[in-house]
């Protein structure tokens, strides 16, 4: 993992992801797309006369290209579960995927970049089509989210917060083997601004994206009764290295 702690709300300065633009199709869309481009990367470097390049670390403390790719896939499928979790219980609280944890316990380093990159592609396919169906007060429903702190979060939040984290883990991934195997994996384009069929940006009502970053007021598309669900925890700690 990088050293800094990526925003879950507004604008990320480094990859480039907004929550508060783009309609949820597209972003889903573009969510696959870019699973698509991690996947893509992983395997043509796996395949290179240098396969290994895939379990370097850059840095002592950054993650390689195929832990990185683990994680991903690892959010894809905890995302997904949430999802139903949500949809299946009054007031759900998402238990920490332990993130960190993962990285050693599941032996990323070790894992085969083939597998790990058809299981990125399947678990994409798999959260995309979940988020799609949601309905407008589905998706304003809330849970209580692990991180950064505990608080309610909408699915809309969600949808949006694991969009960021493939976003922002592709440029991670192709940056690294951009520099590892020039040859192979181009750099990283800066990400457009989600646009609409128009052709314009889409802007997110005040009521989607809700103020102070606490993610009560998040109905997104879904009702404006979903906020009384929840009332903020104390930050934790502990559990905000854990989403």
């Amino acid at each position: 993992m990088t050293k800094s702690r990526p925003p879950v709300d507004g604008l990320c300065d480094e990859c480039g992801f907004n929550y508060d633009t783009g309609d949820l199709q597209g972003t889903v869309t573009t969510l696959i797309r870019q699973s698509a481009e991690s996947s893509m990367a992983l395997t043509k470097a796996a395949a290179s006369k240098d396969p290994g390049v895939v379990r370097i670390r850059p840095e002592p403390e950054v993650w390689s290209a195929i832990e990185y790719a683990c994680h991903v896939r690892d959010v894809l499928e905890t995302q997904r579960f949430r999802i139903a979790q949500c949809l299946a219980e009054d007031r759900p609280v998402y238990a920490p995927m332990d993130r960190t944890g993962r990285v050693k316990q599941e032996k990323y380093e070790d894992q085969d970049p083939m597998e790990v990159a058809a299981a990125l592609m399947r678990f994409a396919r798999e959260f995309g089509a979940a988020a799609r169906v949601l309905t407008p007060p589905q998706l304003g429903k809330l849970g209580l989210y692990n991180y950064p702190v505990r608080a309610p979060r909408s699915l809309s939040w969600i949808i949006r917060h694991t969009a960021h984290e493939i976003q922002h883990h592709r440029h991670d991934i192709i940056k690294i083997l951009a520099v590892l195997e020039p040859p192979i994996i181009p750099a990283p384009k800066p990400e457009p601004t989600p646009e609409s069929e128009d052709g314009t940006g889409v802007e997110v009502s005040e009521s989607e994206t809700g103020t102070g970053g606490t993610g009560a007021g998040e109905a997104g598309i879904g009702s404006g009764e979903a906020g009384d669900q929840f009332t903020g925890d104390a930050e934790d700690p502990a559990a905000a290295e854990r989403d």
